[in-house]
């Protein structure tokens, strides 16, 4: 241990007297200090939030990140250069643990850090919200929108493949001997999913949710909806007519029995129902409706009956609030030093084994392959449900590659979770987790492995100063 903490102190006091490090940390400083109270948001308060955090923690980490690779890189290899590991390897403190101090020190320095920043920026971006002028009314809706973290949960979605095959084989004679299959039954389903979220005049639909969950019984969770009026290529915006009903879980089992929500709602933009929960039945299932009113209904008035459609990724869907804003900024922030973890290990391994501009070379060209391979896994098309269509045979062999090439290669994007944070989504253990064994223990605790292997057969006899 007294070598372990002595290499780690002679690390961060080395760090600390680089002139990269002194550029960065101002640059740091800056952003940390100037971001949250100087970027300007939509004019309101969500827009406020959301706009100061993306920008200012993004940047921040951004920011961290590049030092820690750069330091991590230039740290062990100059001492290689300069001979200072030579001295070092002479006393009884085996390679590996050189490596793993080395990592240490730089991953320690960092994560103290983002601490602090990531306090002030929480600090700066809640000050420069309150004292903006907002409404309460905004200021409430921030607290209850953003300002949480709140789980989502999708509704049952019917089986579009099998219903593909039926309406296939159903109208099978209509198409010509030589038709495509494939084509066919692309358009089949595209027609299918269309008309799923379609609600024509005096028509209705119903979602099943299941395994619905809240921590608060008595507080109250939200359905999140967006409709298009006659189709989702509407972009005009205006008031619709409309009524959601929700089923009553306490209704007997022969009649059911549905409670109704009147609602006159602006199309194409986001909206939020608040819903008691007492409709959440005891395994958990809710069975939510719409019912578009019939042409000749009083609530169209003067206004043209349309049909309602909603799109699958626009919902509707549940959104249950489980845990406050702190403690989701803190999972962030996990993520983040699980980032950083990563990238000081990448930089130790690759300056273990070259000087430092071919180390800096190396982790930045794996950095890039990372985003090239996360981007070929994204490009092909997927329908509304993740599912992926290939438009050739090439075009599924790359992609193929590319998802077997992410299993190994590491994407830092893949540590972000910005975005989640900044619309209210809570981040899940599950997630952190996953990336905690995944992404770090696995894929970096190889490339930590190789770091150490790398250092421990490396002959530093050969190495010549230049």
């Amino acid at each position: 241990m007294k070598a372990f903490a002595a290499i780690v102190r002679q690390t961060v006091r080395s760090a600390v007297r680089s002139h990269v490090f002194h550029v960065l940390g101002g640059l740091i400083l800056l952003a940390v200090f100037l971001l949250p109270v100087t970027v300007s948001g939509d004019g309101t308060a969500m827009g406020q939030l959301q706009i100061s955090l993306t920008y200012s923690l993004g940047v921040v980490v951004a920011l961290i990140s590049t030092t820690t690779l750069w330091l991590s890189c230039a740290l062990l290899s100059r001492d290689i250069e300069s001979y200072n590991l030579h001295m070092v390897t002479t006393k009884p403190c085996p390679r590996w643990l050189i490596w793993l101090s080395k990592w240490f020190g730089v991953f320690a320095m960092h994560v103290a850090i983002l601490a602090v920043a990531a306090a002030v920026i929480l600090a700066l971006v809640l000050w420069k919200v309150s004292h903006s002028g907002f409404s309460p009314e905004e200021l409430a809706r921030l607290r209850r929108e953003v300002m949480i973290g709140r789980r989502v949960y999708q509704a049952d979605q019917p089986d579009f493949a099998d219903l593909t095959e039926k309406e296939y084989q159903r109208r099978s004679a209509e198409f010509d001997q030589g038709h495509d299959p494939k084509t066919v039954k692309a358009e089949i389903r595209r027609q299918l999913v269309a008309k799923s979220g379609e609600i024509p005049p005096g028509g209705r639909q119903r979602w099943v949710f299941r395994g619905v969950r809240l921590l608060d019984p008595g507080e109250p969770f939200y359905l999140r909806f967006r409709y298009y009026p006659g189709s989702a290529a509407q972009t005009a915006q205006k008031e619709m007519p409309g009524m959601w009903v929700i089923r009553d879980p306490k209704a007997s089992v022969e009649r059911d029995v549905y409670v109704p929500f009147p609602l006159k709602a602006l199309t194409g933009a986001f909206h939020e129902l608040a819903v008691d929960p007492r409709f959440i039945g005891e395994d958990g299932t809710m069975i939510i409706g719409y019912f578009n009113p019939p042409p000749e209904a009083q609530e169209w008035g003067s206004l043209k009956p349309e049909s309602a459609v909603f799109q699958v990724a626009d919902g509707p869907t549940l959104l249950v609030s489980v845990i406050g804003f702190p403690a989701n900024y803190m999972r962030s922030v996990f993520l983040a030093i699980f980032q950083i973890g990563f990238l000081a290990a990448l930089g130790s391994m690759v300056g273990a084994a070259f000087s430092t501009p071919v180390a800096a070379f190396v982790a930045i060209s794996y950095l890039v392959i990372g985003m090239a391979v996360r981007a070929a896994v994204d490009a092909p098309i997927r329908d509304e449900f993740g599912n992926v269509e290939y438009r050739s045979t090439m075009e599924m062999i790359g992609h193929r590659f590319a998802q077997s090439l992410g299993t190994v290669v590491v994407s830092v994007h893949d540590l972000d979770a910005t975005s989640d944070l900044a619309r209210g989504r809570l981040i899940e253990w599950t997630r952190i987790g996953k990336d905690l064994f995944g992404l770090i223990l696995l894929r970096g605790g190889l490339i930590a492995a190789l770091g150490m292997w790398v250092l421990s057969r490396r002959e530093l006899g050969t190495v010549i100063r230049r």
